[in-house]
């Protein structure tokens, strides 16, 4: 009977799963792999779940990063999926909420409530092996692997990263987030907001890709006719507008505006040189400099990346003489 019982929970765990997808090609987001992790640890002591059993007094998911890290070691796994476990990220709740839902409509649902915790939790071990699999995936996924010439300026070495990028389809997210991370470590006291690459700025509301100051943010690989109605949105709402594109787009985009009456309005920027650029200041225009600004670019692109995206080949490998101490 219990091959039976473990039959469906596996059916009711991979559909949520697949459910948790951002995007059909896309696996889901850590911070959902930490809910399913913990909802299943949860259960192998309660059953049916309430409301109480998983979620805290300030209706946060009862996970930590420790807790975490204790599941994946019982299987093997020593990396670090999420150093809060999910706990602080909203849409954590979210994905608990549904896994708890869909197991507790088990068509076995009587037989689940009476085993007794070491029987129901023989069936936890097989449905979150299953899941520290998925998790072994996420972690294995190859990073972007790039050669940075030092003796090339800034936006020269921008540019390498953004073609190899676009090699491997994956321009647009790995320019989105190389902006991001450059505006972090410019701007270490204002909050860069970090979103997935595939989170459109409808849904959360938000103007553009970034915002500071008064000054809104759109990074393109491929500028068309929306992002400038994006763009006339923004100039009615008060906000003044940089268009990021990649240098080769920049004619493009700037013809694009002059149709849309936008000339004088925004500013066409290439990604590669205002990446680059800033780079370069906070190099002190020198090579030694040029070395450990790339390095702290780098690993803040790899941080936000990390902390968003459920791709991660989106990672970018530091390259080891970028880290040694020559």
């Amino acid at each position: 009977m219990n091959d039976v019982v473990l039959g469906e929970l596996f059916e009711i765990l991979k559909d949520w799963y697949e459910g948790e997808r951002p995007a059909a090609n896309q696996e889901p987001l850590r911070n959902s792999m930490c809910a399913g992790l913990a909802v299943l640890e949860i259960m192998r002591g309660s059953y049916p779940i309430t409301q109480n059993d998983y979620l805290t007094e300030k209706n946060q998911v009862r996970t930590s990063g420790p807790k975490i890290q204790r599941i994946l070691k019982r299987y093997g796994e020593n990396r670090l999926l999420a150093s809060e476990g999910g706990r602080t990220t909203r849409s954590t709740r979210t994905s608990a909420e549904h896994l708890v839902q869909s197991l507790n409509k088990s068509r076995f649902r009587q037989q689940l409530g009476e085993m007794s915790p070491t029987e129901r939790g023989a069936l936890i071990d097989q449905l979150q092996g299953w899941l520290v699999e998925r998790v072994r995936e996420y972690f294995d996924r190859k990073p972007i692997a790039v050669r940075i010439d030092l003796t090339k300026q800034g936006w020269e070495i921008v540019a390498d990263v953004l073609n190899l990028a676009a090699a491997e389809n994956k321009a647009g997210a790995v320019s989105q987030h190389l902006v991001g991370a450059k505006l972090a470590l410019r701007y270490p006291h204002v909050e860069i907001e970090n979103y997935s690459h595939t989170t459109a700025d409808q849904q959360l509301g938000r103007p553009g890709d970034f915002v500071v100051g008064d000054t809104v943010f759109h990074v393109t690989v491929a500028p068309m006719p929306g992002v400038f109605e994006k763009c006339k949105d923004n100039i009615r709402n008060g906000y003044r507008v940089l268009l990021l594109v990649p240098g080769r787009r920049v004619a493009a985009a700037t013809q694009f505006a002059e149709a849309a009456g936008l000339e004088n309005h925004i500013g066409v920027v290439p990604i590669e040189s205002f990446v680059g650029q800033n780079v370069e200041e906070m190099a002190g225009f020198s090579r030694s400099g040029l070395k450990h600004t790339m390095v702290d670019l780098l690993h803040k692109y790899n941080e936000r990346v990390a902390e968003v995206e459920a791709d991660k080949s989106l990672l970018i490998e530091i390259p080891g003489h970028l880290e040694s101490d020559d």
